[in-house]
């Protein structure tokens, strides 16, 4: 955040609120809370505050100190180096490939990118836990095949979204009506997408390489923890189990549909960029219909989800880590690997 708000250095000097100004349009756009009257414009007064809030939670975030997490990270070029890159019917993808025995059959990754992964370079798609999975040790215990897409747009089936009047948003969470009045733009920002050819290309690789149809898991980061809830409430019978981090579920479909499905969701409780009662939403109501979904917040965290959900092995990791679950459904296993690789699809 500090880093965007460096690119935009404010006077003091008060502009009319009727005055079009690309600047603060942009900001208002990614930090919608800044607009403190909630008018639908921004003013340079209420950027500096904003910025000057910001940069105070920070401080004081830094005097607490977040949580460390033990990932191990990796370089562009090295991820590189371990997937080999594909194309399919227009979509690029990375691809790793477990080293098969016989006729043995193996579970596949589909791994997820959030919205700095988005492009068409075919390596922005690639992030530190699909460097994680492919560690000779890991292979060792868990050995599976990983795919990685890579999308330009939302993790969407192109027009699956419905119109959002009115009066279907009235029928939305309060956190959901309250997120669609802050983010102006948010169904345009939320259009298109080719998560139908993922889902295409998913079939592809059941066909012409040795995978375990029935633990095919999807898991991903922020946008990608948004697209691993879509593709349950899209095709909630082709995946074994789901780990989103920082995501929520699009507020028109109903956990309902793939309550069977195990989810392990992961969210930080000082996120600012996708708060994490978007997630709340989706366990409350897992917990209703008496779902099979694991709840992890991350007390002290903020965006960065991802950094410990896919290292996790329990509570114990750091004061103020809590998983809930929403019904006796869910497997009660601490390590996220130990837990995801045990998973099956229920026919």
């Amino acid at each position: 955040m500090k880093c965007f708000f460096a690119l935009f250095i404010l006077t003091t000097t008060t502009v009319s609120a009727q005055t079009a100004d690309p600047r603060l349009e942009r900001i208002l756009q990614r930090f919608p809370d800044a607009d403190t009257n909630q008018d639908g414009k921004l003013t340079r007064d209420e950027a500096n505050a904003y910025r000057a809030l910001l940069k105070k939670k920070k401080a004081g975030s830094s005097s607490r100190g977040e949580p460390k997490s033990p990932v191990k990270r990796y370089t562009e070029s090295e991820l590189a180096e371990i997937f080999e890159a594909r194309e399919f019917n227009g979509l690029l993808y990375r691809f790793f490939a477990p080293e098969t025995i016989g006729e043995e059959k193996y579970p596949l990754l589909l791994s997820l990118h959030g919205a700095g992964g988005k492009g068409t370079d075919n390596r922005k798609n690639l992030k530190f836990w699909n460097g994680i999975v492919t560690e000779p040790e890991f292979q060792k215990e868990h050995p599976c095949f990983v795919v990685a897409p890579q999308s330009d747009g939302a993790w969407r089936v192109n027009g699956s979204e419905p119109e959002l009047t009115d009066e279907l948003i009235g029928t939305f969470s309060k956190t959901w009506q309250q997120v669609i009045s802050r983010r102006r733009g948010f169904a345009e920002a939320n259009t298109g997408g080719n998560l139908q050819t993922v889902f295409q290309l998913l079939d592809h690789l059941a066909e012409t390489c040795p995978v375990d149809t029935d633990r095919v898991y999807v898991l991903g980061h922020s946008m990608g923890g948004f697209g691993s809830f879509e593709c349950l409430a899209m095709e909630p019978e082709r995946f074994a189990a789901a780990i989103p981090s920082a995501g929520g579920l699009s507020p028109w479909h109903d956990p309902e549909i793939f309550k069977h499905v195990p989810v392990w969701a992961f969210h930080g409780d000082q996120d600012r960029t996708v708060v994490p009662e978007l997630t709340e939403v989706v366990f409350n109501r897992m917990k209703e219909i008496k779902g099979n979904m694991k709840f992890t917040l991350l007390g002290g965290v903020g965006h960065g989800a991802n950094a410990f959900a896919f290292v996790y092995e329990g509570d114990s990791m750091a004061p103020g880590f809590k998983t809930a679950v929403s019904s006796a459904a869910c497997d009660p296993a601490e390590n996220i690997w130990d837990w995801l690789f045990a998973q099956k699809r229920k026919r």
